[in-house]
């Protein structure tokens, strides 16, 4: 047989190639193009054409962790758009301090309730003690935002970290965001409409050598948001997670990148502005915009580079706590 007999097959396998690649190039252009859609939707027309949340939720905002950082800065920025603010907080001095700074920002009519609850406890009764408070205006609550959270320092090997850093992970960042939420949920499903808003973080997105308990803690919270996402939707709750990388704050002190120096590293009222525009047109984000290009990169990097990144994380950018 000739080597001419197989032309025919060249031909074809040839064409197929070529299909293939098309279809393949094709697909890439597409999502890439969803993509740029997507963060201009997002980030850039989110940031100047908010929803009005307090038509659509309602009145009252329940913010975990609200002494410091992300959480202070949410009970400002919910405040000044004319909400009313319950403050969840271990520490009943600085809560005092949050309804003085809280309080001359407030609309008229509307007022900030401080609830002392250190979500580190193992008493789970506090968890009762929330929903008790809440109880007497339960008809308008609106918002909940599972905000406080706890690393274990600054990244190390797994049998480095202290047993008490390791418990206290757990019971705030995944005990604590369960129980708050099992504690205002029946209210938001009585009335039939909510949000609920999940701190979670970058480190969800894949798994962190050197920061195993912090990054699972954190992917925890990704699938809980998900699935309570599709189980009550038929309530009319919309569940957001968020994934912020470095916000100067004072977990991330450990780090260089935690302090509001580089377009990485937003200071708080910056991050809380660009997530304000992301309510409602995101069910999953990082909150900010070189956040989400971080994030995005990071996915693409294959586990063994990502891993030495980490590695080399551990050992060059962290400082002195």
């Amino acid at each position: 047989m000739s080597p001419n007999s197989f032309d025919w097959l060249n031909k074809d396998v040839h064409l197929f190639v070529v299909i293939v690649g098309f279809i393949c190039l094709l697909y890439l252009s597409l999502k890439y193009c969803w993509l740029c859609f997507y963060a201009c939707k997002t980030f850039v027309y989110g940031r100047w054409r908010k929803i009005d949340l307090l038509s659509h939720y309602g009145e009252y905002v329940v913010i975990t962790g609200a002494t410091d950082g992300i959480g202070l800065e949410f009970a400002k920025q919910f405040a000044q758009n004319g909400h009313s603010i319950v403050a969840l907080g271990r520490n009943e001095s600085k809560l005092k301090n949050v309804k003085a700074m809280i309080e001359p920002l407030l609309f008229d009519g509307r007022n900030v309730i401080t609830v002392q609850a250190d979500l580190n406890s193992t008493d789970t009764t506090i968890y009762q003690r929330v929903a008790e408070q809440l109880r007497p205006f339960k008809d308008r609550i609106a918002i909940l935002i599972n905000n406080a959270g706890v690393g274990t320092g600054k990244p190390d090997e797994f049998l480095n970290i202290s047993e008490q850093e390791i418990l206290t992970n757990i019971h705030v960042n995944i005990i604590g965001v369960l129980m708050v939420t099992r504690a205002v949920l029946p209210f938001m499903t009585e009335n039939r409409k909510g949000l609920i808003i999940n701190v979670s973080s970058m480190a969800a997105y894949r798994p962190v050598p050197f920061g195993a308990c912090y990054s699972a803690s954190k992917k925890f919270v990704q699938y809980f948001g998900s699935a309570i996402r599709y189980e009550y939707k038929k309530y009319n709750i919309h569940v957001q997670t968020l994934y912020p990388s470095f916000v100067a704050t004072k977990m991330a002190e450990w780090s260089t990148f935690g302090k509001a120096d580089s377009v990485l590293t937003p200071t708080t009222y910056e991050y809380v502005k660009s997530v304000m525009g992301t309510i409602g047109r995101s069910n999953d984000t990082s909150g900010y915009w070189s956040h989400a290009i971080f994030g995005t990169l990071s996915m693409l990097l294959p586990s063994d580079l990502y891993n030495v990144i980490a590695d080399y994380t551990k050992t060059v950018i962290t400082i002195k706590r």
